[in-house]
Parts: C-alpha cells; sequence; structure tokens
C-alpha cells in the first residue's frame, strides 16, 4: 500500500512538472521585448511599408522622428526578421542617370516622313500614335540620387524641373516627382505639362506634353533611366 501511494505521488509529481513546463513555454512564447533601431539613411517614417507584414497582432511600432528611429515591441522571434528587413530597407541612396529628351512628332501624308537616328529607338512607338516625322530638339543626361531636386535646359527655351523620388528594389523603379515642362517665353517661364512619373529603370516612357491638332504636331517628352554604380 504504501509503495501505491509513494508511486502515486511520483506520477503526480511528473504531471505537475510536465504542466508547469509547457505553462513556462507558453508564456515565454508570449513575452514581448523591445527593439531600437535607428535610420542612417532612410526616414523613420517611411519604414512601416518595409516591416507592416511582418508585426504580429501583439505588436506595436513607434516612430521616433526627433531621433529618425522606431521602437518595436514584438515577440523576440519576429524582431529578428524585422530587424533584417529594416537593413535592407536603410540602404544609401541610389544614384540614378536620368535622360530627358524632347521631341516633336507630325503626320505627314505619303512618304514624307522623317526620322533622325536618335529617335529611331522610341518611332515605332510614336508610330502608334499615327505620329511619321519627328525633329529633335534636344537631350539631356542627368545624375542623381533618390530625394534631390533635378534642373534639365532641353534647347529651344525648354526647361524640365523635377525630383528624384525613392527607389523601389523590388520593382526596380524610381519615380520622379512633380515633372514640369516649362518654355521661357519672353521674360516669362511658361508651364506646359505637370505630372508624377513612376519609371522602371531600363524603360522608356514617352509622353505628350502639347499638342495642336488643327497643325497635327505634337511635342513630346522622352524619358528613361539607368541605376548607376555605387
Amino acid at each position: 500500500m504504501t509503495k501505491r501511494i509513494a508511486l502515486l505521488t511520483l506520477i503526480l509529481l511528473c504531471f505537475g512538472a510536465a504542466a508547469m513546463a509547457d505553462q513556462a513555454a507558453s508564456t515565454d512564447e508570449k513575452t514581448l521585448s523591445v527593439f531600437t533601431y535607428q535610420f542612417k539613411h532612410k526616414l523613420a517614417e517611411k519604414a512601416a511599408t518595409a516591416i507592416k507584414t511582418l508585426v504580429s497582432a501583439e505588436g506595436t511600432v513607434a516612430i521616433q522622428s526627433a531621433a529618425n528611429s522606431v521602437v518595436i515591441t514584438d515577440r523576440a522571434e519576429n524582431l529578428k526578421n524585422i530587424a533584417a528587413a529594416l537593413q535592407r530597407f536603410d540602404t544609401p541612396p541610389q544614384p540614378v542617370q536620368l535622360t530627358v529628351r524632347l521631341v516633336t512628332a507630325a503626320r505627314v501624308e505619303g512618304a514624307g516622313g522623317q526620322v533622325p537616328d536618335t529617335l529611331k529607338d522610341v518611332a515605332p512607338k510614336l508610330a502608334m500614335l499615327r505620329f511619321n516625322s519627328f525633329e529633335h530638339l534636344g537631350a539631356v543626361n542627368v545624375d542623381g540620387r533618390e530625394g534631390e531636386p533635378g534642373i534639365v535646359e532641353l534647347g529651344s527655351g525648354y526647361r524640365a524641373d523635377f525630383r528624384f523620388g525613392e527607389y523601389d528594389s523590388k520593382s526596380d523603379s524610381i519615380s520622379l516627382a512633380d515633372f514640369k515642362l516649362s518654355k521661357l517665353q519672353g521674360d516669362q517661364l511658361t508651364a506646359l505639362y505637370k505630372t508624377t512619373l513612376n519609371l522602371k529603370i531600363g524603360q522608356t516612357l514617352i509622353f505628350g506634353a502639347t499638342r495642336d491638332p488643327q497643325s497635327q504636331r505634337a511635342l513630346v517628352v522622352v524619358v528613361s533611366a539607368k541605376t548607376v554604380n555605387r
């Protein structure tokens, strides 16, 4: 009888120890830790998009604008993945070379169309708009980095102003904020066209700035970009 009582006590102690171990493991899994990351290159306010899918339902994200840092509270396992994502996000500004070309396009009857050698790469695309005669007004290459402004003089009084936006490594593209084409007329700079572009690296983007249907002519901007090795 005494042996049975001792055996039963031992079994209960084992079950109790196992239950306490399971409870401790469960408690450890639910324990939240705090991680602070201070950015060297990017703005902390823009970090949320880089980590929003990694933060758990129990986690929180606090932006510290003055210190350009982010404070994240979450489980330790999640924080490891979040820290790695933030390091990938916080990269130096990507140098980019932008090429801007200004073209006049027209519709000419018969075989009288004119295509300069410098525009043969874009002539097929412009032909889809039924243009077959082109004149190259000017072209400029401009180097810049994310966040920097750009101003290019295209000749014949035309000027393009813009700001390099963020480079997105996932889509391999860069935005051009407030791209504006203007022309100097007398002593006044007149805005002709304004837009914001999302330009894929290596892609050529063509858009019309002005068009006069009566003369069957259009002013066309051709833009392309490539990354520059750091």
